[in-house]
């Protein structure tokens, strides 16, 4: 350590680095509990539906075939719902489909 420098902080408990990191701690498990979720509520859609962003409350799924898109037309609020059980207050409120 250089002179007049100030000491590293010492953590002694996870609370001490979650209370640094909490925002980008916060998104990172969400869109990884999203990701998760994802996966597991589309299942073998997961070739048709791709993930593509999450932009504020919303959801940008890619669909391949016309089939699809119409199948995820008519889930959207069902998909939505099953979505946000998973978070501690809802986050999704819309999917957009590209």
């Amino acid at each position: 350590m250089k002179f007049g420098q100030n000491p590293r902080k010492i953590w002694h408990s996870s609370a001490d680095l979650q209370s640094r990191f909490n925002r980008l701690n916060t998104r990172l498990n969400r869109l990884l509990i999203l990701d998760h979720v994802w996966t597991q509520l589309v299942g073998i859609r997961g070739k048709f539906w791709v993930l593509k962003a999450v932009q504020n409350d919303t959801l940008h799924v890619q669909v391949k075939l016309a089939v699809a898109r119409t199948e995820l037309i008519a889930k959207k609020q069902h998909l939505i719902q099953e979505l946000n059980k998973h978070f501690s207050t809802p986050w999704i409120k819309k999917i957009e489909i590209e």
